[in-house]
C-alpha cells in the first residue's frame, strides 16, 4: 500500500507534461529523501552523545590517565576506582536500555574480571589487618595475570575496543580492558613509589613467581592463581549458559548475551563452514532466530578457554619477567586502538554519508522502477 508521500509523488509525477519536468520532480523528491535520511543521521548521532562537549570530555580524560600514569604512577590506583565509579553504571544504564537488553552482557569474562579487580584493590588496601597475607597475594597473583593475559590480548584482538572519544560505550570498553593492566603496570613496576606515598594502605613487595615450583604451589603462582580463577568464571558461565543464557535471545527475545551478540557478528557463519561442514543459508536463519547449536557454544567456549591461556603464555609471562615488555605490549594496545578509533571517525566524515547518498539514491531507482513512474524505453525516458 502507497504511502501519502508515495502517493503525493506519483501524483505530481502524472501530472507533468513533460519528459524533462518528471525527471525534476522526480529527483527533486529523491534529492529530499538524502537529506532526510543525512539530517535522521546527524540526529542518531548527536543522540549517541557525539558532540563537543563530550568529545571534549572524551579528549581530555586521556591526556589525564596518560599524565597520571606517567608523572604521578602512585595515585594512578584512586583514578582507577574513580574512573570504575563513573564508567561502569554509565554504561551499565545504557545497557538496560538497549534493545534487545543488554544487561547480562556483565556476565563475560571482561566485565567480571573488572568488578573482581575493583574488589581485590579494596581488599588489599582494607583487608590487611582482616585477612591472611597469604590470601591477598594470591589475590594480587589472579588479578596480575587476568589484566596482564586476557584483558591485554583483548586489546590486540577484538575490534570493537577503540579509541571513540565522544562515545561512553566505546571508551567504557577501552577503560575496562586497557587501564587494568596499566594498573598492575604500577602495582608491579612501580611498587616503591606507591607504598611511599601510601605507606599504610598497600604492600607490594611480592616476589612475582609465574609458574609453581618445589617451593611454591599452584595456586601461589600467577598462572595456577589466574587459572583458577578463569575456570571458576568458566565454569559458572558455562552452567548459566546451558540452563538460562542460551534461550534467553531466541525468536526476537527481550535479552542479549555476548555469546550470541558474536555469534550473529558471523562468527556463526565460520564455526558452522569450518567444523560442521553447515550451509552458509542454515547459518543465517540461525543467526537470525538467535537459536544456536549446543556444538557451536562449546567450539565458542573452547577457543575462549585456549585464547585465555594462550595469553598467559604469550603475555602475561614476558609482562612478568620484564618492565619494558609490560611497556612495549602497553604501547602496542595504545596504537592499536588509538588505529581503530582514527578508521572509525574517517568513516564518519567520508564514507558513512556517501554510502547513506548512494543507498537512497538506489532505493528511489528501484521506488520508481517499481511503482510505474520513469521507466526506460529504448533508451528514451518517458512518464508512464
Amino acid at each position: 500500500m502507497e504511502t501519502t508521500e508515495e502517493n503525493k509523488r506519483r501524483k505530481l509525477l502524472e501530472q507533468a507534461k513533460t519528459v524533462s519536468q518528471a525527471f525534476n520532480l522526480g529527483t527533486s523528491a529523491a534529492i529530499q529523501d538524502v537529506v532526510d535520511e543525512l539530517d535522521l543521521q546527524a540526529a542518531k548521532r548527536v543522540k549517541a552523545g557525539f558532540n563537543e562537549v563530550t568529545f571534549t570530555c572524551g579528549v581530555l580524560n586521556c591526556f589525564l590517565i596518560l599524565f597520571i600514569f606517567g608523572n604521578c604512577p602512585q595515585h594512578f590506583w584512586l583514578l582507577y576506582l574513580i574512573e570504575s565509579i563513573y564508567f561502569i553504571p554509565t554504561r551499565f544504564s545504557q545497557m538496560i536500555r538497549a534493545v534487545p537488553n543488554q544487561a547480562f552482557y556483565y556476565f563475560d569474562y571482561c566485565w567480571i574480571m573488572n568488578f573482581c579487580g575493583f574488589v581485590a584493590l579494596l581488599i588489599m588496601m582494607f583487608g590487611k589487618a582482616l585477612l591472611p597475607e597469604l590470601f591477598i597475594r594470591v589475590l594480587f597473583f589472579a588479578a596480575y595475570g587476568s589484566a596482564c593475559g586476557p584483558l591485554l590480548a583483548s586489546n590486540m584482538t577484538l575490534s570493537f575496543v577503540a579509541l571513540i572519544f565522544h562515545d561512553v560505550g566505546s571508551m567504557t570498553s577501552l577503560f575496562i580492558h586497557i587501564n587494568p593492566p596499566m594498573l598492575l603496570y604500577i602495582l608491579r613496576w612501580k611498587s616503591k613509589e606507591v607504598i611511599e606515598a601510601w605507606p599504610n594502605t598497600f604492600e607490594l613487595d611480592y616476589a612475582v613467581d609465574f609458574f609453581p615450583s618445589a617451593e611454591k604451589t599452584f595456586v601461589q603462582s600467577v598462572f595456577g592463581a589466574t587459572t583458577i580463577l578463569y575456570f571458576i568464571w568458566f565454569v559458572l558461565y558455562t552452567i548459566w549458559q546451558l540452563s538460562v543464557g542460551l534461550n534467553l535471545p531466541k525468536n526476537q527475545g527481550k535479552y542479549d548475551t555476548v555469546f550470541h551478540s558474536t555469534m550473529r557478528g558471523g562468527l556463526c557463519i565460520q564455526i558452522g563452514k569450518f567444523f560442521w561442514k553447515r550451509s552458509v543459508n542454515l547459518s543465517q536463519d540461525q543467526m537470525k532466530t538467535n537459536n544456536f547449536e549446543l556444538r557451536d557454544f562449546a567450539v565458542y567456549m573452547a577457543f575462549h578457554a585456549i585464547g585465555a591461556i594462550g595469553s598467559l603464555l604469550i603475555l602475561a609471562y614476558p609482562c612478568s619477567l620484564s618492565k619494558y615488555a609490560h611497556g612495549s605490549f602497553l604501547f602496542i594496545c595504545l596504537i592499536t586502538c588509538t588505529w581503530r578509533g582514527a578508521q572509525r571517525y574517517t568513516y564518519y566524515s567520508t564514507e558513512m554519508y556517501s554510502n547513506l547518498i548512494r543507498k537512497q539514491f538506489a532505493l528511489e531507482l528501484i521506488g520508481n522502477a517499481t511503482s510505474g513512474g520513469i521507466v526506460e524505453s529504448g533508451g528514451t525516458k518517458k512518464c508512464m
